[in-house]
């Protein structure tokens, strides 16, 4: 039998059979996006808890500059400077107050004889999740007892930097809605700041 040719003397074209691929069907299109929701929601966690821990870090990064810059402040004025902590229902804030009188920053001069510069400033709002506050559970970094006391600068809760660059030794805590903790050390003749974080697994502080 001949071949059957073209009109135009070629070859006839060979037909392919038809072909089953129309694309993706709707069930493999509900599988994929079921896939990536899952991924998703796994993924969310993860994501909230490193911002969560970075925002804490900072939180501590802050306060420690925050009181590095009062005492430059109080070096450069040749007067005491502090940050003043107050507490007002749940809310803690805090302000820089500057000595009025030549005798340190007093509670019961603060507006009268000792000026407040800056503030009050809420860390819970500059820092979503981020509080002053401490687990009472929680030894201190140098092994003390707990305490529910996240603000341990004595019993004035101020931050004082002298005019020779001294300052009230003590520790802030600060804490993340779930649980991660940091605390800011200041030394009293040097006024080192250091920013430790507590390690739950091993119940130690660490750099």
């Amino acid at each position: 039998m001949s071949e059957r040719r073209s009109p135009v003397g070629g070859m006839a074209p060979r037909r392919l059979p038809p072909t089953t691929d129309q694309g993706a069907s709707l069930i493999e299109l509900v599988v994929v996006f079921g896939l990536l929701v899952i991924l998703g929601a796994m993924a969310t966690p993860v994501a909230s808890a490193a911002i969560e821990a970075e925002r804490v870090r900072q939180a501590a990064g802050f306060m420690a500059a925050r009181f590095q810059l009062a005492r430059q402040q109080a070096v450069s004025r040749s007067a005491s400077v502090g940050v003043v902590f107050d507490t007002a229902g749940e809310r803690m804030t805090f302000q820089v107050c500057v000595d009025g009188n030549g005798n340190g920053i007093r509670r019961a001069e603060i507006s009268a004889q000792d000026s407040c510069t800056e503030g009050p400033y809420d860390v819970s709002v500059m820092f979503p999740g981020v509080r002053i506050a401490v687990d009472p559970a929680t030894r201190g970094p140098d092994g003390e007892p707990g305490s529910p006391d996240a603000i341990r600068f004595g019993r004035g809760d101020i931050v004082s930097f002298s005019a020779s660059g001294s300052c009230t030794a003590g520790s802030l805590f600060l804490r993340s809605r779930s649980g991660l903790q940091y605390v800011v050390r200041v030394a009293g003749v040097t006024a080192r700041m250091r920013i430790l974080r507590y390690e739950a697994a091993t119940r130690t502080w660490s750099e």
